[in-house]
C-alpha cells in the first residue's frame, strides 16, 4: 500500500487547515476549549476583556459558561466565521498536517493535527469501526450541536484524538524531523495555558513515514482500532450526527471527498508524560439539603464507590429532582472548592490509570459519559487551528 491507502484504511486524511493571516495576534486568537470553566465565568470575562474585539476564536465559539448564563446566538458566531473567511483573515495554508509542541507545567507534549474519516467512527459502544470512542455519548446534548454545525463554515475543533503508542514511535519522529523546521506559529497562549509552536508537515517523504508508523503502530496494537476519542467525544460525535444526515442528498460520488464527512483533531499519544490524567469530577447543584441527598442515594463523600458505579446513582437522582442540576469538572481541588458552596455536593476523584484506557479499547466497551479529563482545564486544547466544512 502507498500511504494515502494507509491513511484511508486507518481513517486519516491530510487536511488542508486554516489559519490566521500574518500578523495576527496569536495569544489574542486563540482560545481554550469552550467547555472549560463552565462554572467559572471570571474566567471567560477576564478572557473577553483581553482580547476585545481582536480577531479570536472567541467571536466564533460559545463559551458554555456564557451559555448557562442565557447566550445561545450562535447566528451571531456563524456570521463571524463567515466575515473572517471573506475578509481575509484566515487563510488555507495547503494541504498538510501541522506537528504541535506545547509547553505545559506537566512537560512538553507533542501532537499531530489532521482529519479524520467519520466513516471510520461511531459512537455507539461495541462498533467494529477503527476510531474508537472511549466514554457513553450523551445524545441530549448532540443534537442542539448539530443545528449549531448546520449554520457553521469552519470547524474549530478542540477534539484530541488518542493513539496507543506505548514506544512513542510516532512523536519522536516527527519531533526529530521538525527540528530546526520553521515555525508556522510559535506563541504564548493566554491564561497560563503554555508556550505552543507548530510545524508545517507537507513532504510526501514525510507522509510516508507518518503513514508507515501509524500503520505499524495499528499492526502491533491488534489490527482492530486505528485511533480512540480522548476530548471532545460529543463535538466529534456532532461531527458524526450532522455528516449522516448531509450525506442523504448526496451521490456516492460526492460523498467520498465532501469536506463534512472528515473532522479536525489532534492525534496524541495516550502515554505521553506530559499529558496527565484524572477522573473527573462531579458537582451537584440546587440541593436542597445535601445531607439528606447523600442519605438517599446511600453515599458516603469520603468512601465513594467507582466512577463507573457512582454515575448511575447520580443519574437515577437527578431523575428524581429535577431543581437541581450536574456539573463536570475536571481539577479535583477546584471542585472540592466549589462543593463547599450552599446546595452543592462535590464527588472528587484523585487517581486514573491510563492503562484502563487501552483495556477498555481492547475489549471495545467504554467509560460511563465524562469519566476521564486529560490534563488540568489550562492545558485542554485552545482553539486554532480551523477547516471549511462546506
Amino acid at each position: 500500500m502507498d500511504y494515502l491507502e494507509k491513511f484511508e484504511k486507518l481513517g486519516v486524511k491530510i487536511p488542508n487547515i486554516l489559519l490566521p493571516k500574518s500578523g495576527t495576534d496569536f495569544s489574542k486568537y486563540a482560545v481554550l476549549a469552550c467547555d472549560q470553566y463552565a462554572a467559572q465565568p471570571d474566567y471567560w470575562e477576564r478572557v473577553r476583556t483581553y482580547v476585545g474585539e481582536s480577531a479570536s476564536t472567541l467571536h466564533m465559539t460559545l463559551p458554555e459558561a456564557w451559555l448557562l448564563s442565557g447566550d445561545n446566538d450562535y447566528k451571531k458566531r456563524a456570521a463571524a466565521m463567515e466575515k473572517y473567511l471573506s475578509d481575509g483573515t484566515l487563510e488555507e495554508i495547503g494541504d498538510g498536517f501541522i506537528f504541535t509542541e506545547r509547553d505545559t507545567p506537566d512537560g512538553r507534549r507533542y501532537g499531530l493535527v489532521a482529519a479524520f474519516d467519520l466513516e471510520q467512527y461511531d459512537y455507539n459502544p461495541g462498533s467494529d469501526k477503527l476510531i474508537k470512542v472511549t466514554e457513553m455519548t450523551d445524545i441530549k446534548r448532540v443534537a442542539p450541536r448539530v443545528e449549531i454545525r448546520k449554520q457553521a463554515a469552519l470547524e474549530l475543533p478542540h477534539v484530541l484524538m488518542l493513539v496507543v503508542d506505548k514506544q512513542d514511535k510516532l512523536m519522536s519522529t516527527l519531533k526529530n524531523e521538525c527540528a530546526g523546521m520553521p515555525k508556522i506559529y510559535d506563541f504564548d497562549l493566554m491564561e497560563g495555558g503554555g508556550h505552543i509552536t507548530g510545524t508545517k508537515i507537507e513532504t510526501e517523504e514525510m507522509f510516508r513515514k507518518i503513514a508507515d508508523i501509524l500503520y505499524e503502530i495499528f499492526e502491533e496494537n491488534g489490527g482492530t482500532f486505528s485511533f480512540a476519542m480522548g476530548d471532545g467525544n460529543h463535538s466529534f460525535a456532532t461531527a458524526k450526527c450532522f455528516w449522516e444526515e448531509l450525506k442523504k442528498n448526496l451521490s456516492p460520488e460526492e460523498q467520498k471527498n465532501h469536506p463534512a464527512r472528515f473532522c479536525l483533531a489532534e492525534i496524541i499519544n495516550l502515554y505521553d508524560p506530559a499529558m496527565p490524567y484524572e477522573c473527573m469530577n462531579r458537582l451537584l447543584s440546587g440541593v436542597s439539603d445535601p445531607e439528606k441527598a447523600l442519605s438517599e442515594m446511600e453515599l458516603e463523600l469520603s468512601a465513594l464507590p467507582s466512577l463507573q458505579e457512582l454515575q448511575p446513582i447520580l443519574d437515577r437522582w437527578l431523575a428524581g429532582h429535577p431543581e437541581a442540576s450536574i456539573e463536570y469538572v475536571h481539577d479535583a481541588d477546584t471542585c472540592e472548592e466549589l462543593g463547599k458552596n450552599p446546595g452543592c455536593i462535590a464527588f472528587c476523584y484523585r487517581e486514573f490509570d491510563r492503562d484502563s484506557v487501552f483495556e477498555m479499547i481492547k475489549n471495545n466497551s467504554v467509560f460511563v459519559r465524562k469519566s476521564f479529563a486529560m490534563g488540568h482545564p489550562y492545558e485542554k486544547r485552545y482553539y486554532l487551528e480551523g477547516r471549511k466544512i462546506r
